[in-house]
Formats: C-alpha cells, structure tokens, sequence
C-alpha cells in the first residue's frame, strides 16, 4: 500500500494559484499580493513567495523588482511562438501515439470529444476547457517520449489560461469543438498527412484570434 504524504503549503498556495490563473478568476496582468494572498488563504507569506516562484518558472507569474509579482500578459509575437512549439510538439506527439496504441488513444479521445459535445451543450465553458486540456494530454500519455511529454508539461498552464481567455470570444467553442472531432478523425483514420492540416487549422486559429483581441 502506497501512503500519500500530505501536500505541503507551498504545494496547496501553488494549486491555489495555478488553478484561479488558469481559470481566468485571476486575470492576466493582475497585480498579485503577497499580503493579500497570505490573508485570503491563512498562511505566512513564505510559501506565497515560493509557490509564485515556481510560478514564475511556468510562465504564469511574472515578477519584476520594485513592482511585485503580476499574472503573465502575452504579446502577438509570444502567441505565435506558442502556437508554433504547440503544432511541432503535439505533431510529434500524435504521431508516436498513433503508432505505439491507436486504438487506445482513439479510444480515449473519442470519450473526451463526447463529454466536450455534452458539456458545451450544457453551457459548462470551465468543464469544456479542462476536458480540451485532457485531450491534448493524450498524446504526450501515449507518445511514449518522455522528453516531449516534459517539455509540454513545463508550458501546459500557460496554453490552459491562454485558452481561457480565448473562450470568451464569440463562437470560439463552437469552433473549437468542431476541430477536435476531425482531430479524432484524422487520428482514427491514422491520415498522417492531414493531422499536420488540422493541428495548423487549430493553432492558427488561436493566433489570428489573439490578434483580433490586441486590436
């Protein structure tokens, strides 16, 4: 029997945290307290410091000095590079899944597309984006490249709030939902050559939006 230690405060500010900036409660570019922090959650001001260092480390607290900590901002040029690592990254990933266990990562991914259709129907934006989350999750669970699967997690929190931030726009759910069925198509069907079409579609997508936010 494996006994669970008990998470740490650092670890529960950390959580906190992570999961207001991701669900937009904390907007970017929100000055972050310590104090206030400290005061909302009960604890001493050092695990706040600690869990927005790691924060920090993420990419979804910046901290300037004299200023204090901030949730992170984004410019157009930081969401195209996004969305560049995301299509070359997950192009891997995908493509290692479906030829270590397409069956069961269709299979898993044809689960999350209908919760998705279910949710969205219902109007649960929030349950919608975290089941967007667990599908792209998929890839790097079965791609087998630890090494990629790392290097997505690192920026996982910061593609999460991002698309956030995106579902407030008009019809951008609908849109996306649409997306990952033929994602699931493509992957059903292993056509490799259209998988890189459809990630483009989708990524793309996401900075031309962004754009239109900046004005």
């Amino acid at each position: 029997m494996v006994i669970e230690r008990p998470k740490s405060l650092r670890d529960l500010v950390l959580d906190n945290l992570r999961r207001r900036i991701v669900s937009g409660q904390l907007a970017m570019g929100q000055a972050l307290s310590e104090r206030k922090i400290s005061d909302d959650l009960q604890v001493s001001k050092t695990p706040v410091r600690e869990a927005l260092a790691q924060l920090r480390e993420e990419g979804l607290v910046e901290i300037e000095p004299q200023k204090g900590a901030k949730v992170f901002t984004l410019t157009g040029d930081e969401v195209d590079q996004i969305c560049d690592f995301r299509l070359t990254i997950e192009l891997a990933a995908f493509k290692h899944a479906l030829w270590n266990d397409r069956d069961a990562l269709v299979e898993d991914m044809s689960k999350i597309v209908a919760d998705m259709h279910e949710e969205l129907s219902k109007g649960e934006v929030e349950s919608y984006l975290d089941l967007d989350t667990e599908f792209h999750r998929l890839a790097f669970k079965y791609c087998g490249n630890e090494y990629l699967a790392s290097s997505y997690e690192r920026y996982e929190g910061k593609i999460a709030a991002l698309r956030t931030h995106m579902a407030a726009l008009p019809d951008h759910t609908i849109k996306s939902m649409q997306e990952h069925r033929d994602l699931l198509e493509v992957c059903r069907n292993r056509d490799l050559d259209r998988l890189q079409d459809v990630l483009k579609t989708h990524f793309n997508r996401t900075r031309d939006c962004y754009a239109q936010t900046l004005g």
